[in-house]
């Protein structure tokens, strides 16, 4: 059955858009698969429209039935672009159209004006590290179209509330995964694959390499561990994408000046981070700015003991015994929480089966689509019905 024309149930939010640049491989695009397919499986019709091409993780959505349209869009201030967007909202005529990134909200914003068909609600996931001053005053404008805005944390609302210059409705709903654990199999496999000596205990990071996830920072920790007296053996892998940055040349610079060659693993972009979840011993964040990151909830979820950084909303998940925090752009406070967990066996199977449990019980994936959904149902007017997580 054609998309647009297909009937919703169960939910009082019948018709849902979802605006985000393209589904690579990323932390806000696994957030907009996640709620697609939760939106559909509560009866919703769900179309992802995606500015550019579909991505990687549109496959994701192929065996459901979420819609997912690219409207092929390179270049700036793409007027047919523009035009297929706001057709699409008019022939869809969505209950609401939540926006999930800065460069696809001027284009989501315009386009309702073009066609004002229902409420629009942008997502801010992060805390905007950089680049994004010189285009405040696009985004500014396109404020003016906002129905509402979410974000993962208070600290992620706050400066979003300051870029966009928003005074309006705000509601916090942090980030939530799916339910899963460690796989002994899969545990076997990777090490195996790789070659990882009995007892090496491996820390895992992943991010995408960029300037705020600050593996820098890791290298330089790591460094300091492995020249810190009698540890156990250790590796750290760092799963991600690599592209051709100054920053990411000047990390693999680094690695070698360091003589990290054969302790740190630089993994590329990975689509099975639940096996290497089960790979691992320990989770190590470094970022010196996050909103509330996927992959710290995942290595929760996993029973993985964590490191992380007080930065964005992570204080609020890494609770007392939950894990260790430093401070960002802190190396010598990393390497000697690295080294905590590395050596001190109790505290860190102590700190992962917290971990796991306070993930099930906060920052389910359920939870979170419950959350929007209810939102969504308040700000269209709509009586809830869902009866998705609290």
């Amino acid at each position: 059955m054609n998309q647009f024309n297909r009937q919703p149930r169960n939910t009082a939010v019948r018709r849902i858009a979802m605006v985000i640049t393209e589904l690579r491989l990323g932390g806000a695009e696994r957030i907009v698969v996640h709620l697609a397919r939760s939106f559909a499986e509560q009866g919703a019709v769900v179309q992802v429209v995606c500015l550019q091409e579909k991505g990687y993780l549109a496959r994701e959505l192929e065996d459901t039935s979420v819609g997912v349209t690219a409207l092929h869009s390179h270049r700036g201030y793409d007027v047919p672009a523009l035009c297929r967007l706001a057709a699409l909202f008019r022939d869809f005529r969505p209950s609401v159209v939540n926006v999930h990134d800065y460069a696809s909200l001027p284009y989501a914003a315009l386009a309702q004006g073009i066609f004002p068909c229902c409420p629009l609600v942008f997502s801010a996931h992060g805390l905007l590290y950089e680049g994004f001053e010189r285009l405040r005053l696009r985004y500014r404008l396109s404020r003016r179209r906002l129905a509402a805005l979410t974000a993962v944390s208070d600290q992620v609302a706050q400066r979003h509330r300051q870029h966009l210059g928003w005074k309006g409705l705000v509601e916090i709903i942090p980030n939530g995964v799916p339910e899963h654990t460690r796989c002994p199999q899969a545990r076997n496999r990777i090490r195996s694959e790789w070659n990882i000596p009995a007892g090496t205990f491996v820390f895992l990071a992943a991010g995408n390499a960029r300037p705020e996830k600050a593996f820098e920072d890791l290298l330089e920790a790591a460094a300091l561990l492995a020249g810190s007296g009698d540890n156990p053996p250790f590796e750290v892998w760092i799963a991600g994408y690599l592209s051709e940055t100054a920053y990411c040349r000047e990390l693999l610079a680094l690695q070698d000046r360091l003589q990290l060659k054969n302790r740190v693993r630089f993994l590329g972009a990975r689509d099975d981070m639940v096996s290497l979840y089960s790979a691992a011993d320990g989770f190590v964040l470094s970022s010196r700015s996050e909103g509330l990151p996927l992959v710290l909830l995942e290595a929760m979820m996993a029973g993985l003991p964590l490191i992380a950084t007080r930065v964005g909303g992570i204080p609020a998940a890494v609770k007392e015994g939950v894990g260790l925090l430093v401070d960002p752009a802190a190396p010598q406070q990393l390497s000697e929480a690295m080294q905590t967990v590395l050596t001190n066996r109790p505290l860190r199977t102590a700190m992962g089966e917290k971990a796991a449990e306070y993930s099930r019980a906060n920052y389910s994936l359920e939870r979170m689509a419950g959350n929007y959904l209810r939102f969504f149902e308040s700000i269209t007017g709509q009586k809830p019905r869902s009866r998705m997580g609290q």
